[in-house]
């Protein structure tokens, strides 16, 4: 009897691409399974509560901040139990940074990592050559290069709309050597704070002035589309746009340093794959997730499809390197070192409404100090709220 796995990802071809490229190879080795993939906004499915998708799709492709939710509302499967202990320890061993251990919340496993991400920086050869006889690896030598191009008419430019701000902020406080953690109520000292907004502003002032607007794809888009843009310090990792055979493509590299940790604690980005508690082919679709995420399958037709893998055997594979012109070897670094977020239900709202007050802050609208309280007010709100429901 056929079986039909419906799943819902991300509207970008990072996203789309490598699952619909793939789905035929699942097919012809299972014939009696069929696998259609939806697409939601990029905005949808970093906002957009996934309860609203549980009726409809089998697989869900998530990021690892909805795992809280997931474990006090048992919206998702928990796949602990249908993962062996040799299968635990190859996926550990097989992780790249902390993206196995991003998906374990509570008593649960509650997604399989299929892409990996953090911020790192990028540039473009072709012009920031001509400007610096090399990359800086340091926060001053961002700004040092920053002065730099404005002088030659060219600007460094930093994705910091309201999600990227957000991340900004938590991947300068662990990278200065203040993790922001999960369990405490306080979000983060006022002397750390205003460390991190000191040096947002001063990167924010010399970065192309639509960069509070903008998220990596537009970032990345405005970068390769002109010569405006020489360089980006902080920013989501996206492999589509170094790979050979773009007509003009970035240079990704490790993040600079803004402490004494030199790359280490940016952000861990990337996704997951989840299986809905209401799907009715949910040993098919355990199947089908473990294909998805296996090494083999990570190498080969992901990445060929334009995926961006989170399986380590497939970032350190030369041939996988060379077809993308050094991203993964120039930024796993970053990726081995990043930092993983807090995950408590609630925080995703917190995230959100941080985000939005923090690019207000960087646009001239909010006071630092105000931001501060504010910050930290509403963090242990939403910290109270999440030991109550739970």
């Amino acid at each position: 009897m056929e079986s039909t796995l419906r799943g819902l990802t991300w509207d970008h071809p990072r996203g789309y691409a490598p699952l619909l490229g793939g789905a035929p190879e699942y097919e012809k080795q299972h014939p009696e399974i069929k696998i259609r993939w939806d697409r939601r906004t990029l905005r949808e499915f970093g906002e957009a509560p996934i309860e609203q998708y549980l009726d409809r799709y089998d697989l869900l492709i998530v990021d690892h901040p909805f795992v809280g939710f997931a474990a006090a509302q048992e919206a998702l499967v928990n796949l602990a139990p249908s993962i062996s202990e040799t299968e635990k320890l190859r996926f550990a061993a097989d992780s790249v940074g902390p993206s196995w251990e991003s998906y374990w919340y509570g008593t649960g496993l509650w997604a399989l990592p299929i892409d990996a991400a953090t911020q790192v920086a990028s540039y473009r050869p072709d012009l920031l050559l001509t400007l610096s006889p090399a990359v800086p690896d340091t926060f001053e030598g961002v700004l040092e290069l920053g002065k730099k191009v404005r002088k030659a008419g060219k600007y460094i430019v930093v994705p910091a709309c309201p999600t990227d701000a957000v991340s900004l902020f938590f991947t300068l406080s662990a990278n200065l050597g203040y993790p922001i953690p999960e369990e405490r109520e306080l979000f983060v000292d006022h002397s750390v704070a205003a460390e991190v907004l000191d040096r947002l502003h001063a990167i924010i002032a010399l970065a192309h002035p639509r960069s509070v607007g903008w998220n990596p794809i537009q970032t990345y888009d405005f970068m390769t589309s002109g010569s405006d843009a020489v360089y980006c310090p902080y920013g989501f990792g996206y492999s589509n746009y170094s790979r050979v055979g773009n007509s003009v493509r970035l240079k990704f590299t490790n993040a600079p340093a803004a402490g004494q940790r030199g790359c280490a604690g940016t952000m861990l980005g990337g996704t997951g794959v989840a299986i809905s508690k209401f799907s009715t082919h949910q040993s098919e679709a355990i199947a089908y997730v473990k294909w998805l995420v296996s090494p083999e399958h990570q190498r080969g037709t992901y990445f060929r499809e334009g995926g961006q893998p989170a399986s380590l055997a497939a970032w350190t594979d030369s041939l996988v390197n060379a077809v993308a012109d050094g991203f993964f070897s120039g930024t796993l670094q970053t990726l081995q070192t990043a930092y993983l977020r807090p995950r408590f239900d609630g925080f995703v709202r917190f995230f959100e409404a941080a985000g939005i007050q923090i690019n207000r802050c960087l646009r001239g609208e909010v006071e630092d100090a105000a931001l501060i309280r504010w910050l930290n007010e509403r963090y242990a709100t939403q910290r109270v709220a999440a030991r109550q429901i739970a």
